[in-house]
């Protein structure tokens, strides 16, 4: 996979304060919409940002696996001087790439008692990659040229290298696919279910004006993984079953909320053919099969929110999240060690948002129905291997 996969999640939105759970009987629906901005960079394993690209050497490696040019050039290359075979480039080509992500979460909760609420949340998404070639150096024919002509093992044959036709895009897509067994680059779509979540939580302690909850679920591993075969494409889900436990308080003082959460999550070992690539733009022939433990995930989150009436309140918050690193196992060290090298990451993301709601007009009598919607901000402010992602959504919240 040359893309980090793309998290776009959706949580379970607290009702007010992060400590509120369903009234005993009381059901939610919750329809989010989350859409990316154009993702065309990313902020690498040292936390310098980077674009997202694929660089290519048209060489003789490569070469090799056309047909025509391996028979008619290549081997007369070879045998008038190893040396000129080894330096040969047809030209340099950088591949960029940038994606567009979208993904539509349904929500659903059922409060079982007064204290204790169940939840999902099964995302869907859809997602658009496009890869733009762009030439970033010639032919080296010339040198190559130089150093036949002072080759002592010349054998007669004449071969001059500046009658060969210049690299373009098409040469460099049969490489791609004959010699590195990619499927052919450009634009790429797909769509489907992300990872499903389903978690109970519970309001363990109760004071004036606030209180603390505690949640544990699980992660269903029913997200499209990303195929090793195909440079530009994204994983929708982590193919890992996990298990997570939440803890957090909120208190409210006047208009003010303040909340704090902490999750860890953990995830099952499991099974992937992989491409052992140590960066998003190392293009490999290898592939093998890898064992993964999967490192675990922390996230702390605290969030404030402000009252501005009983129907209007904004809130904002940070979210900090680290994954530790994965250990890889196959019959190859050296390959587990570069995807390992790649495998951790940590972010520190800002949001932002305004709701309105009708659940305190609904208590009082003043509207029909309870409910809310809310539009918010997501930004990744900082980070180590992670997309530079903007991302804006919209939330409806219905309970019955």
């Amino acid at each position: 996979m040359k893309i980090i996969l793309i998290l776009l999640t959706i949580p379970f939105l607290a009702l007010a304060r992060y400590d509120e759970t369903l009234p005993k009987g009381v059901r939610l629906l919750a329809v989010r919409q989350v859409q990316s901005d154009r993702v065309d960079s990313f902020q690498n394993i040292s936390g310098t940002k980077e674009n997202y690209s694929v660089d290519f050497k048209l060489d003789s490696q490569s070469l090799s696996e056309i047909d025509l040019v391996n028979e008619y050039i290549l081997k007369d290359l070879k045998s008038n001087s190893v040396e000129a075979y080894d330096k040969l480039v047809a030209a340099n080509y950088r591949f960029d790439v940038k994606a567009k992500v979208n993904v539509t979460g349904f929500g659903f909760g059922y409060g079982i008692t007064n204290r204790t609420t169940f939840y999902g949340v099964i995302p869907y998404y859809r997602a658009n990659i496009n890869v733009t070639p762009v030439r970033t150096q010639g032919n080296n024919y010339n040198e190559v040229n130089e150093i036949l002509k002072n080759s002592s093992n010349n054998n007669g044959v004449v071969l001059d290298m500046n009658s060969l036709p210049d690299a373009d895009e098409g040469l460099i897509q049969s490489a791609v696919q004959n010699f590195y067994g990619y499927e052919a680059l450009g634009e790429w779509q797909a769509s489907g279910l992300g990872d499903i979540e389903l978690g109970v939580k519970h309001r363990y302690k109760v004071w004036r004006d606030g209180g603390a909850l505690v949640s544990t679920g699980l992660s269903i591993p029913t997200g499209r993984l990303d195929n090793p075969d195909i440079i530009q494409d994204i994983g929708f889900g982590s193919g890992h079953w996990g298990v997570f436990i939440e803890s957090g308080l909120g208190q409210s003082y006047k208009k003010n909320d303040f909340n704090f959460s902490a999750r860890a999550h953990f995830s099952l070992p499991t099974e992937k053919e992989l491409r052992p690539s140590s960066s998003n733009s190392d293009l490999t022939v290898e592939k093998n099969n890898y064992k993964i433990n999967p490192g675990p995930k922390f996230t702390i989150s605290p969030s404030y929110s402000y009252h501005i009436n009983s129907w209007w309140q904004i809130h904002s918050g940070i979210d900090y999240e680290i994954k530790l690193e994965d250990n890889y196992i196959s019959q190859v060290e050296y390959y587990d060690q570069k995807l390992e090298s790649i495998s951790s990451w940590e972010s520190t993301t800002l949001n932002v948002g305004i709701d309105f709601t009708t659940v305190k007009a609904y208590m009082n009598k003043e509207f029909q129905a309870p409910g809310s919607i809310g539009v918010n901000y997501k930004k990744v402010l900082a980070g180590r291997n992670i997309p530079n992602t903007t991302l804006f959504s919209a939330e409806l919240r219905l309970f019955f």
